[in-house]
């Protein structure tokens, strides 16, 4: 990942696990993206040992609850189909 800048931003993280990458590289592109002013909203959902976490940003909150319902469907898919070992990164 770089910045506009082509400054590294974030690259691999020393002691964590795959899932946890994952979440690290879902978490760069984003910001990556906003950083390039092409994010306008944002809904974010972290699971954590302890328990979760939501907090949203921005004005379009019709795109917001659309975007949510198309995640649980993707959720939902990736929890159920038996054929994948569970969900490391949904695009």
């Amino acid at each position: 990942m770089t910045t506009n800048n082509h400054i590294p931003l974030i690259g691999k993280i020393a002691g964590i696990d795959k899932n946890q990458q994952a979440c690290v590289d879902v978490l760069t592109d984003a910001l990556e993206e906003a950083m390039k002013g092409r994010i306008t909203s944002l809904a974010l959902v972290v699971c954590m040992d302890d328990g979760i976490a939501t907090v949203m940003a921005g004005t379009n909150g019709g795109a917001l609850n659309i975007g949510c319902d198309d995640l649980k469907l993707k959720i939902h898919a990736e929890m159920f189909d038996r054929k994948r070992p569970g969900i490391v990164r949904v695009k």
